[in-house]
C-alpha cells in the first residue's frame, strides 16, 4: 500500500487536534503527513499551534524516512508553540519508534509527570 489517509478532528473546546492516520507513514506517504501537519500548525495563524495527538490505530507500517518525517513535523509543531505525539501504537511500530531513538514522538510533555505515555 502506498497510499494514506489522514483524519484530522478538532475540537473548539480545546487546542488539541487529532490525526488519524490509515495506512503506512513511509518514505512515499511521508510527505502527504508533512502537508497535513503544516495546514494544522498553520491554520490560525491568531492562535498558538495546538496539540497534535497521532491516532495510528489504523497505521499499518512504518519506516525510517516516516520516522523523520514525524519527527520533523513534531519539530515544526513545537516551533510554533505546539506538539505533536504518538497515540494507540500498534505494538511492531513501537518497537521500530524505540529501536530508532525517536522516543519524544510517545511521550506528551504534559502527561510525563502523570503517567509517562498517552497509551
Amino acid at each position: 500500500m502506498t497510499e494514506i489517509a489522514i483524519i484530522v478532528q478538532s475540537d473548539p473546546t480545546d487546542d488539541d487536534v487529532d490525526l488519524g492516520v490509515v495506512g503506512p507513514i513511509t518514505h512515499a506517504t511521508a510527505s502527504t503527513l508533512r502537508d497535513a501537519v503544516r495546514k494544522v500548525v498553520h491554520a490560525d495563524p491568531s492562535r498558538p499551534c495546538p496539540r497534535l495527538r497521532l491516532d495510528l490505530t489504523c497505521c499499518t507500517n512504518v519506516d525510517l524516512d516516516g520516522l523523520l518525517g514525524l519527527a520533523v513535523s513534531q519539530q515544526v509543531a513545537r516551533s510554533y508553540g505546539g506538539d505533536l505525539f504518538l497515540e494507540h501504537v500498534p505494538p511492531q511500530i513501537e518497537r521500530q519508534v524505540r529501536q530508532h531513538n525517536f522516543d519524544s514522538l510517545l511521550h506528551s510533555p504534559s502527561a510525563d509527570d502523570l503517567s509517562g505515555s498517552w497509551y
